[in-house]
Formats: C-alpha cells, structure tokens, sequence
C-alpha cells in the first residue's frame, strides 16, 4: 500500500457509513467501525518511519515487526 493511495481513501472510508464499508474487498462487519481509525494509525505510522509503501499481510503491525526480526537472525 502507497502512503499516497492511503491518503486519497482515508476522506472516503470516513464518510462511508460502516455498513457500506462491509462491502469493500477485506472489510467485515468487525472491521468495518476501526478501518478509519486504522487507516489515520497506518498514515501516521508510515510518516513517523518515513516509508512511502508498505506490503499488507494478515498479521498486525507487532507480529509484522516481530517476524522481520527474526528474519534478520
């Protein structure tokens, strides 16, 4: 995911109610009420770390973390 394509659908993800975000590829019920606060944690973290793309992967951020450290072993 591009810093810049995360950008342009955080204005749209908020205004979308969360029922129509259930309908969006990857987004459930459960996740549909925190995409928008995740996606403002996602920006705010790429701009911290100063990384213009991210690879998603189904694990959060602290097992991302984790296992790229592990790979550096």
């Amino acid at each position: 995911m591009r810093l810049a394509h995360l950008e342009d659908w955080m204005p749209r993800l908020a205004r979308l109610s969360s029922t129509d975000r259930t309908v969006l590829p990857g987004i459930g019920p459960r996740r549909a009420r925190q995409i928008v606060a995740g996606a403002v944690v996602a920006e705010e973290a790429m701009r911290a770390l100063k990384v213009d793309e991210v690879e998603i992967c189904p694990w959060a951020l602290r097992e991302g973390a984790i296992l790229r450290h592990l790979e550096s072993l």
